[in-house]
């Protein structure tokens, strides 16, 4: 779902008159932290798939810390280019992805194919289906559906500009 926000925001960004050079307005320490994170929790699901491979086993048996590790990270880039509006969407999505992990033993509750008495937070597990013809199905939760709109929105924000960074597009 995230693939898809960004290739449909940089579309519509392109057609709308922005310019992918904006993205200059977004620290890039910080954003390459955040990046990171997210690619180690890419990381970590691809892992997770393959876990019969002997090799993996030393991340996955500190698979909670790694992922707490990139949640923190996500936070640092999240955190340092707040002053962009639809970051706080991000921070939100990601925030309430973190406390379904938090509460249900480090895993994201799949509400959909098997349902459990012990969930805490169930609305936060994986309750939504992206069904065909939809080309890419897959379950998401209600924190993956905002971070989707988030990532549009920065992406939005960054190409247009908007109010808020009118001083700094002054060229």
């Amino acid at each position: 779902m995230f693939a898809e926000a960004i290739i449909l925001s940089i579309i519509i960004g392109l057609i709308r008159g922005g310019s992918i050079k904006r993205i200059r307005i977004i620290n890039n320490s910080s954003f390459w932290a955040m990046l990171l994170g997210i690619v180690i929790q890419y990381l970590l699901i691809f892992l997770d798939a393959i876990e019969g491979n002997g090799s993996v086993e030393f991340v996955l048996r500190y698979y909670t810390q790694i992922q707490v590790f990139s949640y923190i990270l996500i936070l640092i880039g999240i955190i340092f280019n707040i002053r962009l509006r639809s970051l706080w969407a991000l921070l939100v999505g990601y925030g309430l992805n973190f406390i379904s992990l938090a509460f249900n033993g480090w895993t994201i509750p799949n509400l959909i194919e098997n349902t459990s008495q012990d969930v805490k937070f169930p609305v936060l597990g994986y309750t939504i289906k992206a069904f065909e013809p939809y080309p890419f199905p897959k379950l998401l939760t209600l924190g993956d559906i905002i971070i989707s709109f988030g990532i549009f929105a920065l992406i939005q924000e960054v190409m247009i500009g908007g109010s808020s960074h009118s001083r700094v597009y002054k060229l």
